[in-house]
């Protein structure tokens, strides 16, 4: 069993990874922006238990590891560390961030029980989010310490990072993403003879006469 500090660190960190860009995340921010807040009541659930059921065989693989091939827990906490920092750069590079939220209402599920069930397939579609959750979990288990105490409490850590990460999504969806604006460069036409501006666009006689 950690203590009460240490269960406090590392929900802490986990809660930090889970409020950087992630596929979960983004598809809070959508509902929100399309539902309003209120979408946080069907949502932050889901995403709850879609990462939970994540983070449960993630976590049994990292004791099951700690168990059978103990010598082997500082090589893979290495290699764990190594991929939570790959995650920290790839997770600015998604999509959602790079271009921003869609200015539409094409939401995949509109049904409450069916957007549970999107957003688990979603999760589980996702190789980040085992690998993140037993990258984390490693950090932190103790073959010497009690399996079934700190299996829940780990579980509980993530549960309740998500809950906050998604949360925030939800309330502020947009603060989330950043638009790239294009500023596009005015082209003015060289005026030839014959040269019609429709809405500042040029339009030659010749096209008008094939237009008509």
């Amino acid at each position: 069993m950690m203590t009460l500090e240490a269960w406090l660190a590392f929900a802490a960190i986990a809660t930090a990874f889970l409020l950087m860009p992630h596929p979960l995340a983004a598809l809070t921010a959508a509902f929100s922006a399309s539902w309003g807040r209120s979408s946080a009541f069907v949502t932050v659930p889901a995403s709850i238990i879609a990462m939970v059921l994540c983070a449960i065989p993630a976590t049994a693989a990292v004791f099951a590891l700690g168990f059978y091939w103990q010598s082997a827990i500082d090589s893979f906490s290495w290699a764990g560390l190594a991929y939570l920092m790959i995650y920290m750069l790839y997770a600015y590079q998604a999509p959602e961030i790079r271009i921003g939220l869609a200015a539409n209402d094409n939401l995949p599920e509109t049904r409450p029980m069916r957007v549970l069930g999107y957003f688990i397939l979603t999760a589980f579609r996702k190789i980040r989010y085992f690998a993140l959750t037993a990258a984390l979990a490693i950090q932190v288990v103790d073959p010497n310490l009690s399996a079934g105490k700190q299996f829940g409490e780990i579980i509980a850590a993530f549960a309740i990072g998500t809950g906050i990460g998604v949360l925030a999504y939800s309330f502020f969806p947009r603060r989330f993403s950043r638009r790239r604006r294009r500023v596009a460069s005015p082209r003015h036409a060289l005026y030839k003879p014959g040269t019609l501006f429709i809405a500042r666009r040029a339009v030659t006689a010749g096209y008008r006469r094939i237009a008509a």
